[in-house]
């Protein structure tokens, strides 16, 4: 780390601007943004995200700002010292660290062998100090070095800047680590807190922390297109989907399989029962899909296929709605019927009935990640524990 990047990475985040800062700094904009990068490495924490043609904080960002801003105004008393401009001193904390030595031992030479490095090295690194800050900090004599007024500033101020650099890098390496054992799982977007998918995760969760305590787990939730490109990106080590068909280029575990139902208010399904009652609700009422991108739709797809000619499918009066929440409200309060998950209606208001759809039509789990041996011991991780849960794929076989 150098005392340059603290103080680019202070004036974005207070700034909440990446060209005005080089603009102020009088740098090329690419050198502010590498300068942003290099501190988010170090502190292994995301500072800022694209936004339009600007950019904005994330939360952690704000919430290190106040030690971020203590370690530029350290910096700014570091170039005091001297009679240089801030935005052209550049110092490295380890060559400001070993100027301490010298100043608090008295010697290059004993300093130098105190710190594991040659004399001239540590003799050019002081000077290349002096010639930055353009000011002198040792007089060198003969039986040694002592230190000037504004090396002795210097020593004060660079034992303070470590004293807090330490403070953030040790919470950093701590996130570092947690974030290398973290196992990041991506999951299609529940339909509900009761829902299928809910339970699910929830037992997961909940029976991981008892079996892998020093192993976290990070779950996030998005669509099946997002899941897909964060599992190519490696943003993810596996992920949870509900689909028909899974691409042949990641490997893939049946996990599950969930009952559908079609579901409609009682005074519209009336006593329609099976694959004819069903084929009548639909071809008789405006019908609520999620779009053909999900899973659950693939399913609903074959399922019209095999019993509906074209024409009778054509005649269908289909709205794609790719929210759960809100089909049910249509289903509820609009007289729209739909196909969805059983027990995502099991525990809604009285008013509405469900034609179950035959077994082979149960909506399939999948546990999918890449093909190489990290991504099969993460998931192997993850099948274990569902498999103590009763999930995996011999029940998952059974419930066809």
């Amino acid at each position: 780390m150098d005392t340059s990047t603290l103080l680019i990475t202070h004036k974005v985040l207070t700034g909440r601007s990446i060209r005005g800062t080089a603009r102020l700094m009088e740098k090329p904009v690419p050198s502010i943004a590498a300068a942003v990068e290099r501190m988010e490495a170090e502190i292994s924490v995301p500072l800022i995200r694209k936004a339009g043609n600007g950019i904005v904080l994330t939360l952690e960002a704000e919430r290190l700002s106040p030690a971020i801003g203590l370690l530029a105004e350290q910096v700014e008393r570091i170039v005091a010292v001297g009679n240089q401009r801030s935005q052209d001193v550049s110092l490295s904390l380890a060559a400001l660290h070993r100027f301490t030595q010298v100043a608090e031992i008295g010697s290059i030479r004993r300093a130098a062998m105190h710190l594991g490095i040659g004399q001239p090295q540590l003799a050019r690194q002081v000077i290349h100090i002096e010639t930055t800050l353009g000011c002198k900090l040792l007089n060198r004599t003969v039986n040694g070095s002592t230190v000037t007024p504004a090396g002795r500033r210097l020593a004060e101020v660079v034992r303070e800047l470590e004293t807090s650099w330490h403070e953030l890098a040790h919470a950093a390496a701590g996130r570092s680590r947690r974030e290398a054992a973290t196992i990041r799982l991506g999951s299609i977007i529940p339909m509900g807190h009761d829902s299928f998918v809910a339970t699910l995760l929830a037992s997961l969760i909940a029976a991981w922390i008892d079996d892998q305590p020093l192993q976290p787990l990070f779950i996030a939730s998005n669509t099946t297109e997002e899941l897909i490109t964060g599992l190519k990106s490696g943003k993810f080590n596996s992920v949870l989907l509900n689909s028909v068909r899974i691409s042949a280029e990641f490997e893939s575990h049946l996990i599950a399989r969930s009952p559908l139902s079609l579901i409609g208010r009682s005074d519209i399904i009336g006593s329609a029962r099976g694959i004819d009652g069903i084929v009548r609700v639909l071809c008789e009422n405006t019908v609520a899909f999620p779009s053909p991108k999900s899973g659950l739709r693939q399913v609903i797809n074959g399922l019209m296929e095999a019993v509906m000619n074209e024409e009778a499918r054509d005649g269908l009066n289909i709205t794609d709605v790719d929210s759960m929440p809100v089909i049910l409200n249509l289903v509820l309060r609009h007289g729209i019927v739909s196909i969805m998950p059983s027990e995502s209606v099991a525990n809604l208001p009285s008013g509405l009935s469900q034609i179950p759809l035959p077994p082979e039509y149960n909506l399939p789990h999948w546990l999918v990640h890449p093909k190489n041996d990290a991504s099969r011991q993460t998931a192997r991780a993850v099948l274990t524990v569902l498999e103590k849960l009763g999930y995996g794929e011999k029940n998952a076989r059974s419930e066809a």
